[in-house]
């Protein structure tokens, strides 16, 4: 009976300062992902570095400080970072134009004839801005739509500034490009203007005249051109850029009910990006349908429990930003799911808390952070 009344404890609202559950939800979600990382990593470490731990070393370190960052900002005002959220936005706004600058820039060429300048190198380190822009403009944009009125419009220059820097935003991120982070900057800005107010025919309409020009850019664009193509027959280009996709439907049909032996699948041996955005075929080859299961519902945990905790909350501000952050990691792992199962067209997209990378690993935690602040014990109507 104790050991009940302590669980049912622990899933009481404000039984806590920082909500427990989603506590063990996200660090729950950053062990698998170490786990299958290391699993999907050793082969191209070993094969590109001599090194089977290499990938493994460099995770762990970023998760080291992913995980201070997630504490120091769990300890920040939201109210802070709010306040500051311009000066922010405008340092990430040089972050994405020193991406094109020769010598500080880093560009990788691609079998497409296309240059994508996503990251900065510094010494030893690669940071790609796009990633942590994602936390300026949703501080950014969460207070301006927070303080608009769509029903008293007055065009400060204040007012034309703001969208001003967050469209140069989103152009710097599309012409990189990184055409996955726009879409998902662009739906939790829709987000917010439909939760200012904004009339929904109105919003409709304004949808409906922006989707030409994201068909333009999908269809029209050489290498977005070429996925398109791709994801509608992959197995006629299964020995070229197809084969990332088909390789990736063979994990899956491999992993079966509950998986195969850890590393030793095909997809682990021949899958490009099997550690970074395809992560989830890995997982799936190695734990099955069941291990698929267990992570979606560990997701899917997540989404409810903030949502819940979002409900409670005192401040609009708190609950704009919080929302936010919860639109922008739901449609993230669901647009990578998307694309690993071929839904959707392959983008550059990394799965939150699992996929390879510093720059994605640091963004999500210090998001979660701020989370954390915002749905602190005290925050909350009890």
């Amino acid at each position: 009976m104790e050991m009940i009344r302590n669980v049912k404890n622990l899933f009481q609202f404000g039984s806590s300062r920082f909500d427990g559950p989603v506590l063990y939800g996200v660090f729950l979600l950053f062990g698998m992902g170490i786990v299958i990382m290391y699993s999907a990593s050793v082969i191209p470490a070993e094969r590109e570095f001599s090194d089977p731990n290499y990938y493994l070393n460099k995770q762990l370190l970023w998760g080291f400080v992913g995980i201070f960052s997630f504490l120091v900002f769990s300890q920040i005002p939201y109210q802070f970072l709010v306040k500051w959220s311009f000066l922010f936005s405008v340092i990430s706004l040089l972050l994405l134009i020193s991406v094109f600058i020769p010598g500080l820039g880093k560009s990788v060429g691609t079998s497409y004839g296309r240059s994508f300048n996503r990251w900065i190198q510094i010494g030893g380190i690669q940071i790609q801005p796009s990633e942590f822009s994602k936390i300026s403009i949703l501080l950014f944009s969460s207070y301006f739509f927070y303080n608009f009125d769509f029903k008293k419009v007055k065009w400060d220059r204040k007012k034309i500034v703001s969208i001003g820097l967050i469209f140069a935003t989103l152009v710097l991120i599309v012409i990189e490009p990184a055409f996955g982070t726009t879409i998902e900057l662009l739906l939790v800005l829709f987000f917010f203007v439909l939760l200012a107010g904004f009339p929904m025919k109105r919003l409709f309409i304004l949808g409906a005249s922006i989707l030409p020009l994201l068909i333009v850019l999908v269809t029209q664009v050489g290498y977005r051109k070429k996925r398109l193509e791709i994801w509608l027959d992959p197995y006629k280009f299964r020995f070229d850029e197809g084969h990332q996709l088909v390789t990736s439907f063979r994990a899956f049909f491999d992993g079966g009910s509950f998986g195969r032996p850890v590393g030793s699948g095909y997809a682990h041996r021949y899958l490009a990006y099997s550690h970074t955005d395809f992560v989830m075929a890995s997982f799936v080859e190695d734990f099955g349908f069941l291990g698929f299961l267990i992570f979606l519902l560990v997701v899917l945990f997540l989404f409810v429990r903030i949502y819940f905790l979002l409900q409670r909350l005192k401040d609009k501000l708190g609950f704009f930003l919080g929302a936010g952050i919860l639109i922008l990691f739901g449609f993230q792992t669901i647009l990578n799911l998307f694309v690993v199962t071929g839904i959707v067209p392959v983008t550059g997209i990394s799965l939150p808390f699992l996929s390879y990378g510093g720059s994605s690993l640091i963004t999500i935690f210090i998001l979660f952070g701020i989370l954390a602040n915002i749905t602190s014990k005290e925050n909350l109507v009890l």
